[in-house]
């Protein structure tokens, strides 16, 4: 099928696709801020690779027939829009990462400064953490992986369709060839190694190629008649949505996931600049003002909310997130007015190419010189960086967990050989047993059950009871009822009870709410207290009703003696030192400050007959719990959460809890 000449130009300026790139972008930078917002967030990137798809296979189609296609004008063209932006954002990261990061971190920001200026962020990533770990939010290039696609596409895209063009085999035939087989790599790889799916360009080309048939089709095809315009507008819209609302970060994706996002955006494409939502929505000043600086304001607001992170321990309060994101604007204007734009005005093009083809390469022999510590950091840390890495030290979902969809909860399943299943249900603080729960089953796959963590942080595991404000949690009351439920399964042998109990039934405790539909009660009240309690206690002897074996986990020792920021002194923009002296905890002192909850949960096991699992027991020694391992490292990564390592080794006292009927050892496992 040969191209047949063009009806229309699609060189001229449609707003509405700036509007739509403001979408993506905002979507993506909501996620990053706040994810537990807007889960579905980082689908802003499928958003950006349909535009990409449509706009390069635009110029391109349109240039070709129009007999002024070069391929080195191509990608002069590519280098005068891509590389100034970043330049000034990877001078800055690694700039500023000189400053304030740590041997090991200031290597690997070198590493990813040289994989970023390359564009293969993505093919880095793919054989580093995933990028929905915890981990990741101390990488502030991890961003780069999508611009990483994008440019791989760009280098061979151009070629295949002059190739095409040339020989006239038809140009249809080609999207659609690269579409399906991309799509079917997609879907086979997702199912097999998720994280793979994710970086990996073979499995993503088909949503570039989506663009493409858009911009094919928009090209040679007929207008859509108007009524069809506003379907496919609102279409694209309800598309969208699904996809902002219903994907999560722990579904394997992009799999089928990603057509959402893909398909909505094709339609919004489709209908034209005419149509409704396109016209009075993506089309207004501000959405278009967005997406013009929407590409610098992705380059941005992670290494900022990065930086944050990795200065500050733990993720920025929501205020200092807030005052990020409007430095991001700012930076993002001040480098689309005094770099983008004159860039692109300039006369003297090829020499600004060279230039700018020199910077990058300037920056990739500055990312070697750092990743091979011929380039040292800044910060003074001996002694300090032990207590610097346990920060931020977590892994869960781990890399053998697979997300398990139940109802419209979203949960974690750690599969094995054996016969049965053991629920664990809880907040973050059982989710630091997943480590334990996944070596074990590496170890032993037919002496342990299969375990599903039907959990979520900040959730605890109670019916009725929710952390307050309920639109930040408004996943818990589901994750919990529909955990209780999936408990009650026929093939779940074993339930597992547990969550951050001191700090919800203390005074720390004043923002859970209970709710029952007829009783309204908030904590600290004794009577929200109370009410709790007795529907623990209920669902506790349902369980145990069903037959199931029951355990009822205390939380282990905590406080601020644990986390690992009080047993250092200074800061990263001098230096830092260990302290002198770090005692481990009392475990008398602890148990005295949480006595009331601990005889309280007593109660409640002894009146349901569950097993009590109190892990101080088996954590504290002579009265003492300790802080440091044998390494002389902490053993937790902040006030109350394991890191992974100490979870693997020390949290044995579960082990009961999964192993299979004929493989459980006898073990005494609480302290009355």
């Amino acid at each position: 099928m040969n191209v047949a000449p063009p009806h229309r130009s699609l060189t001229t300026y449609r707003p509405d696709i700036d509007g739509l790139r403001a979408v993506a972008v905002i979507a993506v930078i909501l996620y990053h801020a706040w994810p537990n917002y807007v889960p579905g967030g980082f689908i802003g990137v499928d958003v950006f690779f349909v535009i990409s798809g449509f706009l390069i296979t635009s110029i391109i189609l349109s240039q070709l027939e129009q007999g002024r296609f070069s391929i080195l004008g191509f990608y002069a063209r590519r280098i005068r829009r891509i590389f100034p932006a970043l330049l000034l954002v990877l001078a800055a990261t690694i700039g500023f990462g000189w400053i304030v990061l740590l041997p090991a971190e200031f290597k690997q920001i070198g590493r990813h400064t040289m994989a970023g200026s390359a564009f293969v962020s993505n093919l880095l990533l793919w054989h580093e953490a995933g990028y929905f770990d915890n981990s990741a939010a101390t990488k502030p290039l991890l961003h780069l992986w999508s611009l990483g696609i994008e440019e791989q596409f760009y280098a061979l895209w151009p070629l295949m369709l002059w190739l095409t063009y040339k020989r006239k085999t038809g140009v249809l035939l080609l999207l659609g060839t690269v579409f399906l087989c991309s799509m079917a790599l997609n879907l086979v790889v997702t199912a097999r190694d998720a994280t793979a799916a994710f970086y990996s360009p073979a499995t993503r080309f088909w949503e570039l190629m989506t663009g493409g048939i858009g911009a094919y089709l928009q090209l040679h095809g007929r207008d859509w008649a108007a009524r069809q315009a506003q379907a496919g507008s609102l279409a694209g819209v309800v598309l969208l949505a699904a996809g902002f609302l219903l994907i999560r970060p722990q579904d394997p994706f992009p799999g089928w996931w990603a057509v959402l996002p893909v398909a909505g955006t094709f339609m919004l494409i489709m209908c034209g600049p005419s149509a409704f939502v396109n016209r009075q929505i993506l089309g207004r000043r501000l959405a278009v003002g967005i997406g013009l600086i929407s590409y610098p304001l992705y380059l941005w607001h992670w290494p900022l909310l990065s930086y944050a992170y990795i200065v500050i321990g733990e993720k920025p309060a929501f205020l200092a997130r807030v005052g990020l994101i409007a430095l991001t604007f700012l930076l993002a204007i001040l480098t689309y007015r005094l770099v983008e734009l004159p860039v692109r005005k300039s006369r003297a093009r090829v020499r600004v190419v060279r230039h700018l083809a020199a910077g990058m390469a300037a920056a990739l022999l500055v990312g070697v010189l750092v990743d091979t510590g011929l380039l040292r950091q800044r910060i003074d840390a001996r002694g300090a960086e032990a207590f610097l890495n346990a920060l931020n030290d977590s892994a869960f979902p781990g890399p053998t967990l697979a997300p398990l969809r139940y109802k419209n909860s979203l949960f974690q399943k750690a599969s094995s050989r054996a016969a049965g299943v053991t629920v664990f249900l809880g907040d973050s603080v059982v989710e630091q047993y997943g480590p334990f729960v996944e070596q074990a089953i590496a170890n032993g796959p037919d002496r342990v059950r299969s375990v599903v963590f039907a959990t979520a942080g900040n959730c605890p595991p109670i019916l009725h009871t929710f952390p307050l404000p309920k639109i930040r949690y408004v996943r818990c009351p589901a994750t919990v009822e529909n955990g209780y439920d999936y408990a009650r399964r026929p093939e779940v042998e074993a339930v597992v009870v547990g969550g951050a109990w001191y700090g919800y039934f203390q005074d720390r405790g004043a923002g859970l709410q209970f709710d029952d539909g007829q009783v309204q009660l908030q904590f600290p009240d004794k009577r929200a207290q109370e009410a709790a309690y007795r529907t623990l206690e209920a669902s506790l002897l349902q369980l145990r009703q069903l037959g199931k074996q029951v355990y009822l986990l205390l939380q282990p020792p905590m406080g601020s003696s644990f986390d690992p920021r009080n047993m250092i002194t200074g800061s990263r923009f001098a230096s830092i030192r260990p302290l002198a002296r770090i005692e481990p905890v009392r475990l008398d002192r602890f148990l005295d400050n949480n006595a009331a909850v601990h005889d309280r949960l007593v109660q409640i096991a002894r009146a349901t007959g569950v097993e009590l699992i109190d892990p101080t027991a088996f954590l504290c020694q002579r009265n003492l719990c300790p802080v440091l391992g044998p390494d002389g490292a902490p053993v937790y990564t902040d006030t109350m959460h394991m890191r992974p390592g100490y979870s693997r080794s020390a949290a044995q006292y579960l082990i009961r809890t999964i192993s299979a009927r004929t493989a459980a050892p006898s073990i005494s496992m609480a302290r009355q």
